[in-house]
């Protein structure tokens, strides 16, 4: 997010949270979804020390629709179950549903996953199957 809306936009390069999963193995996907929760997203993948966002994007434009965009690289997902919780949190909260998905490289434009669809245990399994591991 620019400055201009209060959030901070982590760019490419930036290593500040990377740095505690780039040097090991994990497995690399990205997570799409709401701008709106582009902060709160980062620091739950973030707070374990298992997962990083090593690129993201606040606010970028698909096919015309608003999204953030999450690369995610992870060794563990024990921060799975945490956003599931948070994100029911949000959706009691507020009357607005929203949704993530997964995406698997290479394939990039086309989601693998809606998460609403499927509990954390099977959206970490599915994970661990098809990600690439690096």
């Amino acid at each position: 997010m620019s400055p201009i809306f209060g959030g901070k936009q982590r760019h490419p390069t930036d290593t500040t949270a990377a740095a505690d999963v780039s040097d090991e193995w994990g497995w690399r996907f990205s997570l799409k979804g709401s701008p709106r929760h582009y902060d709160d997203v980062v620091e739950i993948v973030e707070r374990g020390g298992d997962a990083a966002v090593y690129f993201g994007e606040a606010l970028t434009y698909e096919r015309g629709a608003g999204v953030a965009l999450w690369r995610i690289k992870a060794r563990g997902f024990s921060w799975l179950p945490t956003l599931y919780d948070w994100w029911a949190e949000q959706e009691r909260l507020e009357p607005v549903q929203f949704t993530f998905y997964l995406y698997i490289p290479p394939a990039l434009n086309v989601a693998a996953l809606d998460l609403r669809e499927h509990e954390p245990a099977a959206v970490e399994q599915f994970i661990r199957q098809r990600a690439p591991r690096e």
